[in-house]
């Protein structure tokens, strides 16, 4: 039986591209597509651009072509840029045409003929602009010349693989943006999970798992992913560039969207059904399916006989939220020549219908009412409602449908209203066309499995503060049943007719013992995290009554009231009035909350932001207001958005604390679809119990160190032994983070005091084998804020000792060591690590270095993996050390600067400059001497040209193919 290797390249990189061969995608080696590219600093291939323009385009003429080129090229390394760039991937730039004297599209691609594209992928692209540091991509994918997707592989056997590749491509950004200049998408993997998602939004909520099933290999979701024919639909329609708070952003559909679309334009396309509902959870993204779906249906005039789309939003807070996405659409399709018409009056909405015009119409639900039956009688109108639950509800749903009766009607929800058996709900208007009541579902249970969605947990404030059951039932629970409650709206209404409720929720005393619970909550449980909260009143008055008191707990810049505006509070609710935000605060404050170092720290709302606001910052909401079905789940949806700080740490689930106990009885509050949302909002007691399973079984796994010796050699003995091959140390790694973070989410409680001091020594342990087998030193950074201050506060190790810190790689102190005590193992990895941190500190004795330290690492790794002994170990890095003081004995007697030496050091052995009769060591001073007459070669382009020049002088007996080879590795020591 042959030995299994697990590696990067072996296992994860070179496959893939094996697999894209096998589907028709053109292998290109390192170094033929470093040649089309004219060298490290370009990325278009630029002959294979070359001719598909002339193939595409007959009218262009060869200088036209070279200009194209040479535009493309010149793009900025930005998201504008990137933007530019799929603009005319995708045809919508033009070219002048001489003899015809108008403007004409550009073609790229041929997107109806996939096969009429060259696509070809290559690997190990390395990049290396002018006079900056440069960056290497594992695989990159390109058609017809021009890279389309850049992959990072990690190796499988490796902890936090996907967050590390993630990090890399952020670094791109920052180091080499050119790199992802061009690239539209991105993949991530490692080859058990396979994520992907579009460059210039490398952060890691905003990944999508590529799906597939458990009997399907990677070479299957490679296959998938970059079927030729698929792939171009993704360029061509699932990448959306938009607007949001002011700055431009880019996303790319995930596998539900695209599937919901797809479904979407065939209904639309079928005359004899002309309903459909499209039912995917709150944060799944429903706003972007439905522009899409409205566009492709707009660009396809032929197909759909130059269409109407009537986009309707059924409030201004959707609107408000929408408005970027929708301006970014407006523009696109003006530019597609797609008319739009935003009807801002019922009177122009009316002119509109009557007029027969074609292409967008914008409209919010309410101007609908009124509006004459008949108005337009087209078969070719399609209607698509957001928020369908509410739009439709009452009247307005009857002046829509006969306003345009021969209309496809699509709905698209996250929370259906499901009283068929009354002769109403959404399933009713919109499902009788498809047996099962929808045309397409993403639930809360797939979403969470995909981590589009996090799950929500809950968890009661103390019974002094809740509701008494009876009341709710009788007051809330029974009065909103009867008003058939829509919205939150309706729902305000019910809670006015609750009278005694409403006082109870209200009262003085009580708000302010909620108000003392919420700030001392906020404090241990919300802020360490990073996170926000909101605090949901039960009516705007009780808004205004916990500002006053919150801000006598917490900063009043903490805290903002967020509600609707009275005329009549100024005499009726004088505080109501006074704390009235602007309407310019309120827009600030919108923006603000989405801050991770910006205040306000906490929402009091009733109305305002409980629907159609994406704030993935938000972790807790205090909920003091009754609620259920549609209106309570989008309520508490706003918690449920993932959410990456700066330093990689994921927010792993939403919170509810409830004041009311609508959340008790989960079947009965959310009984629209009880079974898809059973699991799903859990009490927070579920959290408590895996907790304590899983922290008793790594006290079992990992803190057993054995009988006898000091508390460093027991330390040494688990790190050294236990974790020297990777395997373990992943396992270990990826079992503290999931008790670390449910200990975050649950700390402070009662219930963890009989467990500190076990995760206490967990948490330190994990931090002592991250430092050990860290390239770079200083893994306590990466324990989170409630461990790292439980950790502090003792300074003892709870019978773990510390570890040596790195030690200088030199022959002198791995001499020393052999006498010490300790393992042979742990003695291996400081003097490695001493000689990495060496490195670091010392960029000029990088090329002496850095030999010697490959070959360490290579030593470490046959350690770890049980090739050689730690003694073994020891005796080999022993000749490198050997090696390492002779080097720093020639460098002082050649006397040559560190750079010139590293110079020296590198080519003495090169047998192309034994051949060509040149010395290493003259060779190294003649560069000295050109570094002084070029000393801004590192910055300087034109320098470095210069320099690269003068080098070719004293290697002319040199063979030709390794002249070039020499002059390149000079330089790059050079400029380094």
């Amino acid at each position: 039986m042959s030995e299994l290797k697990i590696s990067e390249a072996g296992t994860v990189q070179f496959p893939m591209v094996k697999h894209a061969v096998e589907i028709g995608w053109a292998p290109l080696t390192p170094d033929v597509a470093k040649q089309k590219r004219g060298g490290e600093a370009g990325m278009l291939l630029r002959d294979e651009l070359e001719e598909k323009l002339s193939q595409f385009n007959g009218w262009m003429s060869k200088d036209a072509i070279r200009s194209v080129i040479e535009t493309l090229d010149a793009l900025p390394p930005t998201v504008e840029g990137n933007r530019e760039m799929l603009s005319w991937l995708r045809g919508e730039r033009q070219w002048y045409d001489e003899e015809e004297k108008r403007h004409r599209r550009v073609t790229l691609i041929d997107f109806e003929h996939p096969e009429a594209n060259a696509f070809h992928v290559s690997w190990e692209w390395a990049l290396k602009p002018p006079a900056r540091k440069g960056n290497r991509a594992d695989v990159m994918f390109l058609i017809n010349g021009v890279p389309v997707c850049i992959v990072e592989h990690k190796n499988p056997k490796d902890g936090d693989a996907i967050e590390r590749a993630i990090k890399q491509l952020r670094r791109y950004e920052i180091e080499t943006p050119e790199l992802i200049g061009s690239p539209q998408l991105f993949n991530v993997t490692h080859l058990i999970d396979y994520w992907y998602g579009v460059t210039w939004n490398s952060n890691r909520r905003f990944l999508a798992r590529w799906k597939q099933t458990p009997d399907e290999a990677y070479r299957f979701a490679v296959q998938a992913f970059f079927e030729r024919t698929d792939f171009l639909r993704t360029l061509q329609h699932w990448i959306l560039f938009y607007v949001e708070d002011g700055e431009t952003r880019k996303s790319v559909l995930r596998q539900h969207q695209r599937r919901a679309i797809d479904s979407v334009i065939e209904r639309c396309a079928d005359p004899s059904k002309g309903r459909g509902l499209v039912w995917h959870t709150q944060g799944s993204g429903k706003t972007f399916t439905l522009l899409t779906a409205a566009r492709l249906i707009l660009e396809q005039k032929d197909r759909f006989s130059n269409p109407t789309v009537i986009v309707v939003i059924d409030r201004k807070e959707l609107e408000t939220q929408m408005s970027g996405w929708v301006e970014k659409l407006l523009g696109e399709m003006q530019k597609q020549d797609i008319a739009t018409w935003p009807a801002n009056t019922k009177a122009e909405l009316q002119d509109l219908l009557k007029s027969d015009k074609r292409g967008l119409i914008l409209s919010m639900i309410h101007k609908f009412e009124g509006v004459d039956r008949d108005s337009n009688t087209r078969d070719n109108i399609y209607v698509f409602i957001d928020e369908a639950h509410r739009s439709v509800a009452k009247d307005l749903g009857t002046y829509l449908m006969a306003s345009v009766p021969n209309a496809t009607i699509i709905g698209f929800t996250g929370t259906p209203i499901a009283k068929t058996e009354q002769g109403e709900g959404t399933f009713k208007i919109f499902g009788k066309d498809d047996d099962k009541g929808y045309l397409d579902k993403y639930s809360i249970a797939e979403s969470i499995d995909d981590e589009t969605t996090l799950p929500i947990k809950h968890v009661m404030a103390p019974s002094t503060m809740t509701v008494p059951a009876e009341r709710l039932d009788k007051e809330f629970f029974e009065l909103a049943e009867t008003e058939g409650v829509t919205d939150i709206d309706e729902l305000n209404k019910a809670l006015d007719r609750a009278v005694g409720l409403r006082t109870f929720l209200t009262a003085d005393n009580r708000i302010e013992q909620v108000a003392a619970f919420v700030a001392e909550h906020f404090r241990e449980n919300v802020l360490p995290l990073g996170y926000k909260a909101f605090l949901v009143g039960v009516n705007r008055e009780a808004c205004a009554k916990y500002k006053r008191a919150l801000d006598k707990l917490l900063p009043p810049e903490w805290s903002e009231p967020i509600y609707t505006e009275n005329v009549a509070d100024i005499v009726d609710r004088p505080l109501v009035a006074e704390l009235q935000v602007s309407d310019e605060r309120e827009a600030d404050v919108r923006l603000l909350f989405k801050k991770a170092d910006k205040n306000p720290k906490v929402l009091i709302v009733t109305d305002k932001l409980l629907t159609g606001y994406d704030a993935p910052l938000l972790y807790c909401l205090y909920l003091d207001k009754p609620m259920r079905d549609h209106v309570l789940l989008q309520a508490v949806a706003r918690v449920n958005r993932p959410y990456v700080d700066p330093q990689g740490i994921q927010k792993r689930v939403g919170l509810v604390v409830d004041f009311v106990g609508v959340l008790r009885e989960l079947k009965k509050a959310l009984k629209f679809d009880s079974s898809d949302v059973n699991g799903v909002i859990e009490d927070l007691d579920l959290l408590l119990k895996d907790l304590l399973e899983k922290i008793a079984k790594a006290e079992t796994d990992y803190l057993d160190a054995g009988e006898g010796g000091d508390a460093d050699e027991r330390l040494e003995r688990i790190v050294y032994g236990r974790f020297l091959e990777p395997e373990p140390r992943k396992a270990f790694f990826e079992a503290y983070k999931d008790i670390e973070a449910l200990w975050e989410i649950l700390s402070p409680s009662p219930e963890l005091r009989d467990h500190i001091a076990t995760f206490k020594r967990l948490a330190q342990l994990y931090a002592a084998v991250r430092n050990a087998y860290a390239e770079k030193i200083g893994f306590v950074a990466d324990l989170a804020y409630k461990t790292k201050r439980l950790v502090e506060q003792s300074a003892t190790q709870s019978g773990l000792g510390t570890l040596t810190k790195s030690v200088t790689f030199d022959l002198k102190t791995l001499e020393a060591l052999r006498g010490e005590k300790g393992t042979d193992e742990g003695k291996v990895l400081n003097l490695v690590r001493g000689l990495q941190h060496e490195i670091d500190e010392d960029a000029n004795a990088a090329p002496v270095l850095q030999p010697l330290k490959d070959r360490a690492e290579r030593i470490l790794k046959d350690m770890e993996s049980r090739k050689v002994t730690g003694l073994a170990a020891m005796d080999l890095l022993a000749a490198l050390a050997v090696e390492k003081d002779a080097a720093a004995k020639a460098a002082k007697e050649t006397g040559l600067s560190p750079k010139a030496f590293g110079i020296f050091w590198v080519l003495k052995d090169d047998e192309a400059l034994k051949k060509g009769s040149v010395l290493p060591l003259d060779l190294a001073k003649e560069t000295e001497k050109l570094m002084a007459r070029f000393p801004n070669a590192p910055v300087n382009a034109d320098e470095q040209r210069q320099l690269r020049a003068a080098l070719y002088r004293p290697l002319l007996g040199v063979d030709r193919e390794a002249r070039t080879k020499i002059v390149d590795l000079i330089v790059e020591i050079v400029t380094r």
